[in-house]
């Protein structure tokens, strides 16, 4: 059910920015200060630093069961953008100025949505879901997406729709992954990974 409503949910983005790409899809000077040309590394880095957090904590903890819930949103939204990207095959802003050539990249990954947009999102949004009552600061998390998306824009990688759309894949896949009682990854995983390094020594 879980996975029905994230398909419909990336359906329904699709169709409501579809009518928008020749409006907002523009050209974005390139920009290679070092601020914006972080955003490379940062999903590398938040990936790392969450992986950590849930082999620490394991899923006895709240933060180490909101940290495996943000491990399955990544991870959902890794496989939606994969396929996605595969089957839309549209042209990144470096290599053309036409945002409207779509199907067209046979060698490359296609750029439409974001990965890296939707990958950072998907893992902040179940801390930002989970906390944001007790620690309204938590929304401060929202820096990262926004990061990646300026980031992806300076960087000529993306169109204006494609982070866009990136960051929509990561929220829906961050509100499923927060919903479910039990992590996904840990339901398929070996018990000793819910146990946390935290509790083991």
């Amino acid at each position: 059910m879980k996975i029905k409503a994230v398909i419909i949910g990336v359906l329904l983005l699709n169709t409501m920015l579809y009518p928008y790409f020749n409006v907002l899809d523009k050209m974005v000077e390139k920009d290679d200060a070092t601020f914006w040309k972080s955003h490379y590394d940062v999903p590398y880095y938040a990936s790392a630093a969450v992986l950590g957090l849930a082999f620490y904590e394991g899923e006895k903890s709240r933060l180490g069961k909101t940290a495996w819930k943000s491990i399955d949103a990544g991870l959902l939204s890794a496989m939606i953008t994969f396929g996605l990207k595969n089957h839309t095959r549209r042209t990144r802003p470096i290599w053309n100025d036409n945002p409207n050539l779509w199907q067209a990249m046979d060698d490359e990954e296609g750029g439409f949505p974001s990965q890296h947009v939707a990958g950072t999102t998907a893992l902040v949004t179940p801390f930002i879901l989970e906390y944001q009552k007790d620690y309204p600061m938590v929304h401060l998390l929202w820096a990262f997406p926004i990061h990646q998306m300026v980031g992806r824009l300076k960087a000529q990688a993306h169109w204006q729709t494609d982070v866009l759309a990136g960051f929509g894949v990561g929220l829906i896949s961050g509100l499923v992954a927060h919903h479910n009682d039990t992590p996904l990854l840990l339901s398929i995983a070996p018990d000793a990974l819910s146990v946390g390094f935290k509790h083991k020594f």
